[in-house]
């Protein structure tokens, strides 16, 4: 059994296609040789495959029982588990849902729904299914869940968020027993983190079939089932006591409560209304981790923000226009202004140091000189500069950031009018793409230097925002794709971010620190610190009180 998709045809890099880069690397350092990939992540493996390794034990025994009161930033839109509407709702689905693969406390790639996984040759990808896992209904989750599930997020009528990530995916295949086979067109060695991504949630086919609406309701297999909503009130799961990993959730349940403000979020805490929030503001940080009373869990270098340019619409067309935003920012003052010195500037590209593809050489390539904006806005014409700039007030961590942007830029005579806009609201305005410029902020979809496919590949899901396209991109990411050697794909990524760095689609601001808070006696709860960003290991999490 299998669905297919007809793709069309595509120049692409065979594993034994020799490119410009390949004819630099020794024989030795080639990746592909033997027509075998081995995930990166796995240290003792058979063939390729690995078995899925125990979940983290705690350092004490979990009481079970209780209800998590979770402060949420945003209230979702809605529960489609194959559209991102962000982390709010990423969070809360990952709960109710599951996906074949997902990460450990250390962001390290781990069995979900597989029991095992791995790359049977250079275009098969192989995973087998836990024996036992039942849906909310009762009724068992099947390979034929799986095929279904991909083959509704391929479609393009769903429209999908993960469908452009899977465009090598030929076809999804029943093998022995509980093996699913995923057939790839040409060597793509990100699929792994695609089927870790919290748009990958496998669903029932006969529950959708059948009329559900996965808008409103939800029905997985995770480690809660979904009770109710009281729209901007509260959303209600309970523990699933038959969940496929014997003892958790140790939570009877959690009520995750919306709370936009951020300040009313830290208030619910601190007064303990709630056990738990995301998405701490930068005023709040320091005085949190001094507290004794409450636990700051976060990481530092993944989270960015950026400014955007809708690149068919003048004067942003321009690229000298462009190149004076870049110039036009002192990003060392903005990290102490918008996020009072909780974050890091961007003067380079946008890979972190330690990941394969960060770029060293291109470090202070975006320093302040205003004389050089003013003078680049003079050759267009254009001096001073009179702009609307638009971004959204539901997060601080985009707001602080783009408030600080508008007023750096002024002493480069770009004055920004600045829009801010409700999230969902925003995020239909930035698709319609009315505004020349925005400022946005993320972090990789993924612990992998591919995550910039989303940014400036043909088929990205940033890029098509802004109707960006390069033909110079796609051959390099493709080739990146392709290979596990880390020599190679160090070399590519760091090509594509000095193209980057050359055409500007975007001006990169700042690093953020983004974290969660919660009270000391919530338990077994780690921020992960890696892209992706998931609350999976609420599953292991207990209240000792």
């Amino acid at each position: 059994m299998s669905t297919k998709h007809d793709r069309q045809t595509r120049t692409h890099l065979t594993p034994g296609g020799v490119s410009r880069r390949r004819l630099l690397q020794t024989g030795a350092g080639a990746a592909l040789a033997g027509g075998l990939i081995v995930p990166a992540s796995v240290a003792a493996s058979t063939g390729g495959r690995i078995t899925f390794p125990p979940v983290r034990t705690q350092s004490a025994d979990p009481t079970p029982g209780g209800i998590l009161r979770y402060g949420l930033s945003t209230d979702p839109s809605n529960f489609e588990p194959h559209i991102s509407t962000g982390a709010a709702s990423g969070a809360l689905k990952v709960m109710v849902y599951a996906q074949l693969l997902t990460y450990d406390d250390d962001a390290n790639l781990i069995g979900n729904l597989a029991e095992e996984f791995g790359w049977a040759d250079d275009t098969t990808y192989e995973v087998t299914l836990r024996e036992g896992v039942t849906w909310h209904d009762g009724s068992p989750v099947t390979v034929d869940d799986v095929i279904f599930t991909f083959g509704r997020i391929m479609d393009p009528d769903t429209a999908a968020t993960l469908a452009p990530r899977l465009a090598d995916v030929e076809s999804v295949e029943a093998g022995d027993g509980n093996v699913v086979r995923f057939i790839l067109s040409q060597p793509n060695v990100t699929l792994p983190y695609v089927l870790a991504d919290h748009s990958s949630m496998i669903v029932s086919q006969a529950w959708i079939e059948g009329g559900a609406d996965p808008q409103t309701e939800m029905m997985g297999c995770g480690p809660f089932r979904f009770v109710e909503r009281q729209p901007g009130i509260v959303i209600r799961v309970e523990k699933n006591p038959d969940y496929f990993i014997a003892g958790q959730p140790y939570l009877d349940g959690i009520d995750y409560q919306p709370m936009p403000d951020d300040n009313a979020r830290v208030t619910a805490l601190r007064s303990g209304a709630v056990d738990f929030i995301d998405y701490v503001p930068y005023t709040q940080m320091t005085t949190l981790m001094e507290d004794p009373n409450f636990v700051f869990a976060s990481d530092s270098i993944l989270g960015f923000g950026w400014l955007a340019f809708v690149h068919d619409m003048a004067p942003v067309d321009n690229l000298a226009v462009r190149q004076a935003f870049a110039y036009g920012m002192d990003r060392e003052r903005m990290v102490q202004t918008a996020f009072s010195g909780h974050g890091a500037p961007i003067t380079g590209g946008v890979i972190p140091e330690g990941w394969v593809g960060y770029a060293p050489d291109l470090e202070g390539t975006f320093v302040p000189d205003y004389e050089r904006s003013q003078s680049l806005l003079a050759e267009a014409g254009l001096s001073p500069l009179n702009i609307d700039i638009l971004s959204t007030s539901t997060y601080s961590v985009i707001a602080r950031p783009a408030e600080a942007a508008q007023a750096e830029l002024q002493q480069a005579t770009i004055n920004g009018t600045l829009q801010m806009q409700e999230w969902l609201t925003f995020r239909q305005t930035v698709a319609d793409a009315t505004y020349p410029v925005h400022v946005w902020g993320s972090s990789p979809a993924f612990n992998d230097p591919d995550f910039l496919s989303e940014y400036v590949g043909s088929n990205g899901f940033f890029a098509k925002q802004i109707h960006f396209s390069d033909e110079r991109f796609d051959p390099l990411l493709t080739e990146g794709r392709q290979t596990l050697d880390e020599g190679l794909r160090d070399e590519i990524y760091q090509e594509v971010q000095a193209l980057i760095a050359e055409v500007l689609p975007w001006v990169y601001l700042i690093r953020r620190t983004q974290g969660e808070a919660h009270a000391n006696y919530v338990q077994g709860y780690a921020h992960i610190a890696g892209g992706g960003w998931t609350q999976i290991n609420l599953r292991q999490v207990w209240l000792d009180q």
